[in-house]
Formats: structure tokens, C-alpha cells, sequence
């Protein structure tokens, strides 16, 4: 436990105590040395604690299997055969057409700092390029 008193003042015959984790100032009693207010107490628990277990709402959807933007493909067949046109199944045609093929998405490079600083520099060095040939027909 801490012993040293925080800042403290009163007023209105109430007395008002400093948060050890914010500094803000809450009501406390008389006999209270030093306290953790509620804003704060929530905070430390929750980076303790996984917030899917403590909000049921927030658990993770378990995956379909099917691709990211499935339900905008014009025709889509699934791994069983069930076929869907824009997201709305078609049960009539279950199991006449072949699964729909998904190709990954490619991966973009990522380019360091110097590689971007080049690339701009180049991109500039067209625009004035441009520039110059439009000066020049004029």
C-alpha cells in the first residue's frame, strides 16, 4: 500500500482527492489516503482481460470458407455445389455447375522509406519534363 497522501483539497465542507492512475479529482471520505477511481480500475482489467470474454457479442465469426466479396460475384458455386447469383441462393441449380475457382489476392511490395523517396522524386522529375515540352510547344 502507498502511504504518501495525494493532493488533496476541500470544498463546500467536501473533500476532493487526486486518481493515482488519471489525476483527476473525485469526492472521497475524510479517512482515505489514496485511491484508484473507476474509469481507471476498468482500464488496468481490461488489458488484462480478452474483451471477447467479457462481451459475448464480440466472439469471433467462424469462417464460411467462402472468399471476401462472394456475395457480389455474379454467379458463385460453392464447395457443395450450391450455386448463388449476387449473395441469393439458387436451390434449383445445386450441383449443375463446377466449384468457382478463387484466385489469392496479390500482394502488394511494401516499399521502404528510401524506396517511396525515390519513387516521388521520379514521379516529379516526369511532371517537370511534361511541363517543359508544354512550354516549349507554346
Amino acid at each position: 500500500m502507498e502511504n504518501e497522501e495525494r493532493h488533496s483539497y476541500i470544498e463546500n465542507g467536501q473533500r476532493y482527492l487526486q486518481c493515482k492512475g488519471c489525476y483527476d479529482y473525485r469526492s472521497v471520505d475524510d479517512n482515505i489516503v489514496s485511491f484508484t477511481c473507476s474509469r481507471c480500475t476498468i482500464i488496468r482489467t481490461l488489458k488484462h482481460t480478452p474483451l471477447e470474454d467479457m462481451i459475448p457479442s464480440l466472439k469471433k465469426k467462424k469462417s464460411t470458407g467462402r472468399p471476401a466479396g462472394w456475395h457480389f460475384m455474379n454467379e458463385f458455386v460453392d464447395k457443395d455445389g450450391t450455386v448463388f447469383h449476387r449473395g441469393k441462393e439458387q436451390p434449383e441449380l445445386k450441383g449443375t455447375l463446377k466449384p468457382t475457382k478463387v484466385k489469392p489476392r496479390k500482394k502488394k511490395k511494401k516499399l521502404s522509406q528510401d524506396e517511396k523517396l525515390y519513387k516521388r522524386i521520379k514521379d516529379y522529375k516526369k511532371k517537370q519534363k511534361i511541363k517543359k515540352r508544354q512550354n516549349k510547344k507554346k
